[in-house]
Protein backbone atom coordinates (compact mmCIF):
# COMPACT_ATOMS: atom_id res chain seq x y z
CA UNK A 1 0.00 0.00 0.00
CA UNK A 2 1.23 3.47 -0.85
CA UNK A 3 -0.24 6.91 -0.49
CA UNK A 4 0.95 8.77 -3.68
CA UNK A 5 -0.15 7.58 -7.06
CA UNK A 6 1.41 9.14 -10.25
CA UNK A 7 -0.43 9.06 -13.55
CA UNK A 8 1.79 9.91 -16.09
CA UNK A 9 3.23 8.35 -19.65
CA UNK A 10 6.63 6.48 -20.03
CA UNK A 11 8.49 8.83 -22.55
CA UNK A 12 7.87 11.98 -19.72
CA UNK A 13 11.32 12.78 -18.58
CA UNK A 14 10.00 15.07 -15.68
CA UNK A 15 8.07 12.09 -13.80
CA UNK A 16 10.86 10.05 -14.23
CA UNK A 17 12.95 12.53 -12.23
CA UNK A 18 10.15 13.25 -9.52
CA UNK A 19 10.60 9.60 -8.73
CA UNK A 20 14.06 9.27 -8.90
CA UNK A 21 13.85 11.41 -5.85
CA UNK A 22 10.70 9.58 -4.72
CA UNK A 23 13.09 6.48 -4.93
CA UNK A 24 15.97 8.53 -3.31
CA UNK A 25 14.03 9.43 0.28
CA UNK A 26 12.99 6.19 -0.11
CA UNK A 27 9.02 6.95 -0.32
CA UNK A 28 6.83 4.21 -1.83
CA UNK A 29 4.28 5.20 -4.24
CA UNK A 30 3.00 3.79 -7.51
CA UNK A 31 3.36 5.17 -11.10
CA UNK A 32 1.03 4.18 -13.98
CA UNK A 33 1.92 4.95 -17.32
CA UNK A 34 -0.86 5.12 -19.94
CA UNK A 35 0.79 1.98 -21.74
CA UNK A 36 0.25 -0.22 -18.75
CA UNK A 37 -3.75 0.52 -19.21
CA UNK A 38 -4.53 -3.36 -20.61
CA UNK A 39 -2.90 -4.57 -17.40
CA UNK A 40 -4.89 -2.69 -14.69
CA UNK A 41 -7.74 -4.94 -13.08
CA UNK A 42 -10.43 -2.74 -11.25
CA UNK A 43 -12.88 -4.12 -8.49
CA UNK A 44 -15.51 -1.86 -6.20
CA UNK A 45 -16.58 -3.64 -3.57
CA UNK A 46 -19.41 -2.12 -0.93
CA UNK A 47 -19.66 -4.46 1.98
CA UNK A 48 -21.12 -2.63 5.94
CA UNK A 49 -21.58 1.20 4.65
CA UNK A 50 -18.03 1.04 2.85
CA UNK A 51 -16.76 1.71 -0.66
CA UNK A 52 -13.22 0.31 -1.87
CA UNK A 53 -12.20 1.01 -4.75
CA UNK A 54 -9.32 -1.69 -5.85
CA UNK A 55 -6.35 -1.51 -8.44
CA UNK A 56 -5.16 -4.82 -8.94
CA UNK A 57 -1.86 -3.99 -11.20
CA UNK A 58 1.81 -5.40 -11.83
CA UNK A 59 2.89 -3.28 -8.84
CA UNK A 60 0.74 -4.51 -6.26
CA UNK A 61 -2.70 -3.83 -5.26
CA UNK A 62 -4.04 -0.15 -4.46
CA UNK A 63 -6.94 1.00 -2.81
CA UNK A 64 -8.16 4.09 -4.28
CA UNK A 65 -9.55 5.70 -1.10
CA UNK A 66 -6.51 5.27 0.80
CA UNK A 67 -4.48 7.43 -1.48
CA UNK A 68 -3.07 10.51 0.08
CA UNK A 69 -2.62 12.11 -2.82
CA UNK A 70 -3.08 11.63 -6.63
CA UNK A 71 -0.45 13.34 -9.38
CA UNK A 72 -1.86 14.01 -13.01
CA UNK A 73 0.56 14.68 -14.80
CA UNK A 74 0.19 14.07 -18.10
CA UNK A 75 -1.62 10.25 -18.33
CA UNK A 76 -4.87 8.97 -17.56
CA UNK A 77 -6.24 6.38 -15.41
CA UNK A 78 -7.77 4.12 -17.78
CA UNK A 79 -8.18 0.71 -18.62
CA UNK A 80 -8.85 -1.32 -21.59
CA UNK A 81 -10.06 -4.50 -22.90
CA UNK A 82 -9.08 -6.95 -26.26
CA UNK A 83 -12.26 -6.37 -28.45
CA UNK A 84 -13.30 -9.51 -30.49
CA UNK A 85 -15.36 -9.12 -33.36
CA UNK A 86 -18.31 -11.45 -32.24
CA UNK A 87 -20.86 -11.36 -35.23
CA UNK A 88 -20.84 -11.59 -38.98
CA UNK A 89 -22.70 -8.25 -39.25
CA UNK A 90 -20.37 -4.75 -38.46
CA UNK A 91 -23.35 -2.36 -37.45
CA UNK A 92 -23.54 -5.50 -34.47
CA UNK A 93 -20.00 -5.12 -33.81
CA UNK A 94 -20.06 -1.62 -33.70
CA UNK A 95 -22.85 -1.27 -31.51
CA UNK A 96 -21.33 -4.11 -29.13
CA UNK A 97 -18.13 -1.90 -28.74
CA UNK A 98 -19.95 1.63 -28.27
CA UNK A 99 -21.87 -0.19 -25.37
CA UNK A 100 -18.28 -1.40 -23.87
CA UNK A 101 -16.76 1.90 -24.17
CA UNK A 102 -19.99 3.59 -22.60
CA UNK A 103 -19.47 1.39 -19.44
CA UNK A 104 -15.59 1.45 -19.61
CA UNK A 105 -16.54 5.65 -19.64
CA UNK A 106 -18.74 5.47 -16.74
CA UNK A 107 -16.32 3.54 -14.49
CA UNK A 108 -13.37 5.93 -15.30
CA UNK A 109 -15.76 8.73 -14.35
CA UNK A 110 -16.49 6.81 -10.79
CA UNK A 111 -12.74 6.68 -10.32
CA UNK A 112 -12.39 10.78 -10.95
CA UNK A 113 -14.64 10.98 -8.66
CA UNK A 114 -13.23 8.76 -6.04
CA UNK A 115 -9.98 11.01 -6.00
CA UNK A 116 -11.32 14.36 -4.05
CA UNK A 117 -10.31 17.67 -5.64
CA UNK A 118 -8.46 18.08 -2.20
CA UNK A 119 -6.44 15.09 -2.88
CA UNK A 120 -5.08 15.64 -6.63
CA UNK A 121 -3.21 17.74 -8.49
CA UNK A 122 -4.97 18.66 -11.39
CA UNK A 123 -7.31 16.24 -13.54
CA UNK A 124 -7.61 14.83 -16.85
CA UNK A 125 -10.33 16.97 -17.66
CA UNK A 126 -8.08 20.17 -17.01
CA UNK A 127 -5.18 18.43 -19.22
CA UNK A 128 -5.94 20.66 -22.59
CA UNK A 129 -7.78 24.03 -20.55
CA UNK A 130 -9.46 26.66 -22.64
CA UNK A 131 -7.57 29.13 -23.96
CA UNK A 132 -10.31 31.63 -24.35
CA UNK A 133 -11.29 30.68 -20.76
CA UNK A 134 -7.90 31.52 -19.19
CA UNK A 135 -7.36 34.83 -20.96
CA UNK A 136 -10.72 35.86 -19.99
CA UNK A 137 -10.36 34.88 -16.61
CA UNK A 138 -6.58 36.33 -16.30
CA UNK A 139 -8.34 40.15 -17.97
CA UNK A 140 -10.72 39.88 -15.04
CA UNK A 141 -7.77 39.56 -12.44
CA UNK A 142 -6.31 42.73 -13.89
CA UNK A 143 -3.66 40.95 -16.12
CA UNK A 144 -2.77 42.30 -19.38
CA UNK A 145 -3.51 40.07 -22.26
CA UNK A 146 -3.09 41.27 -26.13
CA UNK A 147 -5.84 42.95 -27.92
CA UNK A 148 -7.78 39.84 -29.91
CA UNK A 149 -9.79 38.83 -32.09
CA UNK A 150 -11.79 35.74 -32.96
CA UNK A 151 -13.36 35.45 -36.46
CA UNK A 152 -14.66 33.74 -39.07
CA UNK A 153 -15.62 37.16 -41.13
CA UNK A 154 -12.77 38.59 -43.55
CA UNK A 155 -13.51 41.96 -43.38
CA UNK A 156 -13.69 41.98 -39.70
CA UNK A 157 -9.83 40.18 -39.41
CA UNK A 158 -8.76 43.00 -42.23
CA UNK A 159 -10.32 45.69 -40.18
CA UNK A 160 -8.84 44.45 -37.18
CA UNK A 161 -5.36 44.01 -38.97
CA UNK A 162 -5.46 47.68 -40.22
CA UNK A 163 -6.39 49.03 -36.66
CA UNK A 164 -3.61 47.15 -34.75
CA UNK A 165 -1.02 47.03 -36.88
CA UNK A 166 1.52 44.23 -36.66
CA UNK A 167 -0.38 40.91 -35.59
CA UNK A 168 0.18 37.49 -35.35
CA UNK A 169 -2.32 34.55 -35.92
CA UNK A 170 -2.19 30.81 -34.10
CA UNK A 171 -4.87 28.32 -33.46
CA UNK A 172 -7.34 28.53 -30.79
CA UNK A 173 -6.72 25.64 -28.70
CA UNK A 174 -4.13 23.02 -29.96
CA UNK A 175 -1.33 22.54 -32.67
CA UNK A 176 -1.73 19.63 -34.99
CA UNK A 177 0.85 18.32 -37.30
CA UNK A 178 -0.16 17.75 -40.68
CA UNK A 179 2.36 15.49 -42.66
CA UNK A 180 2.05 15.93 -46.17
CA UNK A 181 4.70 13.77 -48.90
CA UNK A 182 6.75 13.00 -46.45
CA UNK A 183 7.31 16.68 -45.11
CA UNK A 184 5.65 18.02 -41.28
CA UNK A 185 3.58 21.19 -41.20
CA UNK A 186 2.37 22.63 -38.20
CA UNK A 187 -1.27 23.95 -37.96
CA UNK A 188 -0.99 25.53 -35.15
CA UNK A 189 2.20 27.36 -35.27
CA UNK A 190 1.82 31.46 -34.34
CA UNK A 191 2.93 33.61 -37.81
CA UNK A 192 2.83 37.01 -38.52
CA UNK A 193 -0.53 38.32 -40.37
CA UNK A 194 -0.27 39.80 -43.87
CA UNK A 195 -3.78 41.52 -44.56
CA UNK A 196 -2.85 41.21 -48.55
CA UNK A 197 -3.30 37.38 -48.15
CA UNK A 198 -6.54 37.79 -46.03
CA UNK A 199 -8.53 36.82 -49.87
CA UNK A 200 -11.40 35.08 -49.19
CA UNK A 201 -14.40 35.79 -47.73
CA UNK A 202 -15.42 33.53 -44.98
CA UNK A 203 -12.68 31.35 -43.12
CA UNK A 204 -12.53 29.00 -40.25
CA UNK A 205 -13.07 30.21 -37.21
CA UNK A 206 -9.09 32.52 -36.63
CA UNK A 207 -7.26 33.81 -33.50
CA UNK A 208 -5.44 37.29 -34.42
CA UNK A 209 -4.19 39.15 -31.70
CA UNK A 210 -1.60 42.33 -31.65
CA UNK A 211 1.84 41.72 -31.39
CA UNK A 212 3.43 42.49 -28.78
CA UNK A 213 7.21 44.17 -29.06
CA UNK A 214 8.54 42.60 -26.47
CA UNK A 215 11.61 42.23 -24.17
CA UNK A 216 11.67 39.02 -23.22
CA UNK A 217 9.32 35.95 -22.86
CA UNK A 218 8.54 34.42 -19.27
CA UNK A 219 7.85 30.62 -18.78
CA UNK A 220 7.03 29.87 -15.03
CA UNK A 221 5.61 26.85 -13.66
CA UNK A 222 3.40 26.70 -10.92
CA UNK A 223 2.96 23.67 -8.22
CA UNK A 224 0.90 24.61 -5.76
CA UNK A 225 1.90 27.71 -4.34
CA UNK A 226 5.80 27.14 -5.40
CA UNK A 227 6.52 29.36 -8.66
CA UNK A 228 9.19 29.16 -10.75
CA UNK A 229 10.22 31.78 -13.14
CA UNK A 230 12.39 31.91 -16.57
CA UNK A 231 12.99 35.09 -18.40
CA UNK A 232 13.70 33.67 -22.30
CA UNK A 233 16.21 36.66 -24.63
CA UNK A 234 14.17 34.86 -27.82
CA UNK A 235 14.13 38.46 -29.62
CA UNK A 236 17.34 38.23 -29.82
CA UNK A 237 17.21 35.63 -32.81
CA UNK A 238 15.39 35.94 -35.79
CA UNK A 239 13.99 32.41 -35.81
CA UNK A 240 12.41 32.73 -32.42
CA UNK A 241 11.18 36.23 -32.37
CA UNK A 242 7.85 35.83 -32.07
CA UNK A 243 8.01 32.37 -30.08
CA UNK A 244 10.51 30.74 -28.12
CA UNK A 245 9.69 27.58 -28.73
CA UNK A 246 10.47 27.84 -32.43
CA UNK A 247 14.60 27.44 -31.07
CA UNK A 248 15.43 23.52 -30.12
CA UNK A 249 16.85 24.37 -26.53
CA UNK A 250 18.87 21.70 -26.71
CA UNK A 251 20.08 22.97 -29.79
CA UNK A 252 23.38 24.52 -31.19
CA UNK A 253 22.21 28.07 -30.30
CA UNK A 254 19.42 28.18 -27.57
CA UNK A 255 17.95 31.38 -26.23
CA UNK A 256 19.58 32.77 -23.69
CA UNK A 257 16.99 31.70 -20.48
CA UNK A 258 18.16 33.12 -17.16
CA UNK A 259 16.15 32.67 -13.45
CA UNK A 260 13.90 35.24 -13.44
CA UNK A 261 12.12 36.82 -9.92
CA UNK A 262 8.45 38.11 -10.59
CA UNK A 263 7.23 41.31 -9.37
CA UNK A 264 5.19 40.23 -5.96
CA UNK A 265 1.84 41.58 -7.42
CA UNK A 266 2.28 39.29 -10.54
CA UNK A 267 2.62 36.22 -8.30
CA UNK A 268 0.05 36.69 -6.55
CA UNK A 269 -2.56 37.16 -9.35
CA UNK A 270 -1.16 34.40 -10.68
CA UNK A 271 -2.00 32.40 -7.68
CA UNK A 272 -5.64 33.59 -7.78
CA UNK A 273 -5.24 32.66 -11.62
CA UNK A 274 -4.23 28.95 -11.01
CA UNK A 275 -6.91 28.78 -8.16
CA UNK A 276 -10.01 30.47 -10.11
CA UNK A 277 -8.99 27.88 -13.42
CA UNK A 278 -8.72 25.02 -10.71
CA UNK A 279 -5.27 23.94 -11.15
CA UNK A 280 -2.67 23.09 -8.94
CA UNK A 281 0.57 22.60 -11.15
CA UNK A 282 0.39 24.32 -15.02
CA UNK A 283 3.09 26.48 -17.18
CA UNK A 284 2.30 29.77 -17.93
CA UNK A 285 3.56 32.16 -21.04
CA UNK A 286 4.11 35.99 -20.38
CA UNK A 287 5.51 38.40 -22.23
CA UNK A 288 7.34 41.48 -21.12
CA UNK A 289 7.36 44.68 -23.77
CA UNK A 290 9.37 47.40 -24.01
CA UNK A 291 7.48 49.57 -21.24
CA UNK A 292 7.95 46.78 -18.74
CA UNK A 293 4.31 45.91 -19.08
CA UNK A 294 3.40 41.93 -18.26
CA UNK A 295 1.39 40.11 -20.88
CA UNK A 296 -0.71 36.57 -19.80
CA UNK A 297 -0.76 34.72 -22.75
CA UNK A 298 -1.95 30.95 -21.51
CA UNK A 299 -1.35 28.35 -19.20
CA UNK A 300 -0.88 24.66 -20.07
CA UNK A 301 -1.75 22.71 -16.84
CA UNK A 302 0.52 19.54 -18.53
CA UNK A 303 3.29 22.04 -19.96
CA UNK A 304 6.90 20.93 -19.85
CA UNK A 305 9.01 22.44 -16.92
CA UNK A 306 12.17 20.02 -17.19
CA UNK A 307 14.15 22.72 -19.06
CA UNK A 308 12.99 25.55 -16.39
CA UNK A 309 14.71 23.59 -13.65
CA UNK A 310 17.60 22.75 -15.53
CA UNK A 311 18.32 25.56 -16.77
CA UNK A 312 18.12 27.66 -13.23
CA UNK A 313 19.14 25.31 -11.05
CA UNK A 314 15.38 25.20 -9.47
CA UNK A 315 15.34 21.64 -8.32
CA UNK A 316 11.54 21.87 -9.32
CA UNK A 317 11.51 17.84 -9.42
CA UNK A 318 12.91 17.60 -6.00
CA UNK A 319 10.43 20.77 -4.95
CA UNK A 320 7.65 18.24 -6.41
CA UNK A 321 8.68 14.65 -4.78
CA UNK A 322 8.60 17.16 -1.31
CA UNK A 323 4.88 17.93 -1.87
CA UNK A 324 3.50 14.87 -2.45
CA UNK A 325 5.54 13.22 0.80
CA UNK A 326 3.98 16.01 2.92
Amino acid sequence: MCGILIISEQIDTSTNIVCSWLNYYDCPYLRLDDEQGKNIDIEIIVQNCDFKTILHTNEGIHVLEETKIVWFRRGYLKFGMEQTLLFEDNSTNKSIVRFIDNEGETLEKYLYEVISSERRVNYPGEYNYNKLIALKVAYSLGFNIPDTILSRKSNSLKRFVDVQGKCISKSIQDIMPVYYHGKEYSSGKINRVDAREITQEHYWYSLFQKEITKKYELRIFVFFDNIYSMAIFSQLDTESELDFRDVDVNGAHPNRMVPYQLPNDIGLRIRQLMKRLNLKSGSIDMIVDDNDDYYFLEVNPVGQFNFVSEVCNYYIEKDIAFSLIQ
